[in-house]
């Protein structure tokens, strides 16, 4: 049992959290990861601020999307550039980061580094965790396993073996930051 499952109150109350994971899917997770990781951060009281990225499929997707941004995901001629500037926006206002990196994307290296820029400028602290399954660190971006160095304090890398470790993971990350 998760030890966040144990509890009555609600431990990630008052995180912001900004949820980083492929959306075109990542070979051998299960489809529905992401959902139940947003789905865990809120029901132990976390704000999860862009809840579009577990969505199931295209239509949840984007009807979350609405939710979250305010703009349907698809307006205008270029909704790349409305895509962008809305995840830079919620980035910012994340308290913390948490980024699944099993698989390439390279949206999830953007956000990454992104949280590490406002770190390394002086903007601002946002403390970020990202989790890769064990059997696949041996191919995790040198770009992203260089962040573990004590040049960012802010980041934090952990493997683990299935969904309810990486509740775990998430549990202690965020209760101790």
């Amino acid at each position: 049992m998760n030890p966040a499952e144990t509890r009555s109150e609600r431990p990630f109350d008052g995180k912001e959290i900004y949820f980083s994971n492929s959306m075109q899917g990542v070979q051998n997770q299960e489809k529905d990861f992401g959902y139940k990781i947003i789905q865990y951060l809120m029901n132990n009281g976390a704000h999860v601020l862009d809840q579009h990225v577990g969505g199931r499929d295209q239509e949840e997707r984007d009807n979350l999307f609405l939710v979250d941004n305010g703009f349907e995901l698809n307006r205008g001629d270029k909704p790349w550039v409305a895509v962008e500037q809305a995840d830079v926006k919620l980035v910012d206002k994340a308290s913390h980061i948490i980024a699944f990196v099993d698989g390439a994307s390279h949206g999830v290296g953007a956000e990454i580094q992104r949280a590490t820029d406002l770190f390394e400028f002086g903007v601002d602290y946002k403390v970020i965790l990202c989790l890769v399954q064990e059997d696949r660190l041996k191919n995790l971006s040198w770009m992203v396993r260089g962040k573990e160095s004590s040049k960012y304090p802010n980041f934090h890398l952990e493997t683990y073996k299935d969904l309810e470790e990486a509740k775990t993971k998430i549990f202690n990350f965020l209760t101790m930051h």
